[in-house]
């Protein structure tokens, strides 16, 4: 679940805030979530129904962040393959192919290189400052340009310029198959989260009512909300193992 939550957090851009720092937050933010529900409607199965509605709300928001910045960085990746390998077949060296991305690469992405050369300029290792510029970005792409660099550096340079050329035909086939395989499942997934979402903003709205608040203060209405929550859970739960398109997943996380 850690790992899910840390790779999420970079694939967000949030990854420099921390981990922990991040769950705190989070943490803390359902707490108040909770004290407010409590003033506004005093019942405590209510309140901490709502309570843990918001993380779930913060995850599926953070997923989507997440989804949607992965896939804007994917699509320009190829033209940060094509402008390495150009700059390989010229012999250019890495950090000079870095600083040329960082000030004419794709826009979405010449923060990043900047960093990345800023750093190298202020002494960091190639390695320390990799893994920083793996981390912030939170994308398979990037770890996988990473990983190859970090190789290629060990060997002496050997076959690099080879394994940029595999990797930037493996990118552009992956991103042909992904894209069609998302634009048919995503409105599955969509409509399913709707639907268990829809009870409980009727729920919010019928506590609203002294009759109805009443009801769910009494033991029978605080079980049925705890089932219902229980149930909300595991039909999210669901969704997310079959209706989500499993995406590649990192596999070089430190």
């Amino acid at each position: 679940m850690l790992k899910w939550f840390r790779s999420t957090l970079d694939g967000a851009g949030f990854g420099r805030f921390g981990l922990i720092p991040t769950l705190v937050a989070v943490a803390l933010g359902a707490a108040m979530v909770f004290a407010l529900a409590m003033q506004l409607v005093p019942v405590p199965a209510f309140a901490a129904s709502v309570s843990i509605g918001s993380l779930g709300l913060t995850a599926e928001l953070l997923t989507m962040r997440a989804k949607a910045r992965r896939r804007e960085i994917a699509l320009v990746w190829p033209e940060v393959l094509d402008s390495l390998v150009s700059s390989s077949s010229a012999g250019i060296s890495i950090a000079e192919s870095f600083e040329d991305l960082g000030k004419s690469g794709p826009l979405l992405l010449r923060s990043q290189f900047a960093e990345l050369c800023q750093d190298l300029e202020f002494g960091s290792t190639l390695e320390g400052a990799l893994r920083k510029f793996k981390n912030n970005l939170g994308e398979v792409h990037s770890d996988r340009l990473v990983e190859v660099i970090t190789l290629a550096t060990a060997a002496g340079g050997g076959g690099f310029y080879e394994a940029l050329r595999t990797q930037a035909t493996v990118t552009r086939q992956e991103l042909a198959l992904w894209g069609e395989i998302e634009s048919k499942q995503g409105w599955v997934a969509g409509t399913a989260k709707i639907a268990v979402a829809a009870p409980w903003i009727i729920v919010v709205l019928l506590a609203s009512r002294p009759e109805n608040l009443a009801a769910y203060s009494s033991e029978t209405g605080s079980m049925i909300l705890i089932i219902g929550l229980v149930v909300s859970v595991f039909a999210y739960r669901l969704i997310q193992l079959l209706g989500s398109v499993v995406q590649p997943h990192r596999v070089f996380l430190t």
